[in-house]
């Protein structure tokens, strides 16, 4: 990464530094390119990369195998797309993987979901071999439409709604901005703290290990998971729910330095 002053990067990132240049903002940003999937030279600069171009798939590939799901994921109109599977839930095309495995890290995204829809962005997710198929098990942002999806209501109140970590700790001041709208969001995983935002709100914030994470890990269906998602990197992983969502302006600010040492963090098909 090219060096940078803190402020700086800040601006880039999208934050704003407080007293305590460490502090994790409440409010950020949103960036809103005006052509999707593309990053302005600052942001380059500063280390950003694309995990999609609006054109190709390189840094994706199926649960299993080493190749793009030859069916249920599509490119339209500069989104990564997966199909509504009917009644074969997760069967569409399967969950999304990214090739590389990514330690801490900023990741921003934008989702468009149809009425109803359930999905989740996983990260220092691995697969995982259930019931016949291979999907991706780590810490999720769940991806829901809260006002028609009977999961809202299901678990610890409020922990499987939008933007909330999965199962586990609910989103506090979520706005959503309709199915028919692309939303923004934010996963910032840095030194142990992990934040979701929402539309430029932060609205999950917890230290990883912490009295609170094992809390939250207790009360929820990982509780017998030993050591779930503290692992050091893991993949990103768009899910496949069995419903439509786009997904576009896939970023990520890579946070730990051994990604610029020439590690190679590609993994083989159906790695676990």
């Amino acid at each position: 990464m090219r060096s940078l002053s803190l402020a700086a990067l800040a601006a880039i990132v999208g934050i704003t530094l407080t007293a305590a240049a460490d502090d994790r903002p409440a409010t950020i940003a949103v960036p809103r390119p005006a052509t999707p999937n593309t990053l302005t030279d600052a942001e380059r600069a500063a280390g950003w990369r694309l995990l999609f171009d609006g054109r190709t798939t390189d840094a994706w590939r199926a649960a299993e195998g080493a190749a793009f799901p030859e069916d249920g994921w599509s490119i339209e109109d500069d989104a990564l797309v997966i199909r509504e599977a009917g009644v074969l839930e997760f069967r569409a095309g399967g969950d999304l993987f990214s090739r590389e495995r990514f330690g801490d890290f900023v990741f921003d995204f934008e989702f468009r979901m149809s009425p109803g829809a359930n999905s989740g962005i996983k990260y220092r997710a691995e697969a995982q071999h259930q019931m016949g198929y291979v999907h991706g098990l780590g810490c999720e942002f769940q991806i829901l439409d809260d006002a028609r999806h009977p999961d809202a209501d299901r678990g610890r109140p409020g922990t499987r709604r939008l933007a909330g970590l999965y199962d586990m700790i609910a989103a506090q001041d979520a706005t959503f901005l309709g199915t028919d709208a692309w939303n923004h969001g934010r996963i910032h995983l840095e030194k142990g703290r992990l934040s979701h935002y929402l539309n430029g709100t932060r609205v999950v914030d917890v230290q990883i290990d912490s009295p609170a994470w094992r809390r939250a890990i207790e009360g929820s269906k990982f509780a017998d998971r030993e050591g779930y998602c503290t692992g050091s990197r893991g993949h990103l992983v768009l899910q496949d729910h069995g419903d439509t969502v786009r997904f576009r302006n896939l970023r990520l600010l890579p946070l730990d330095p051994r990604l610029e040492e020439g590690d190679s963090l590609e993994s083989g098909p159906g790695d676990s």
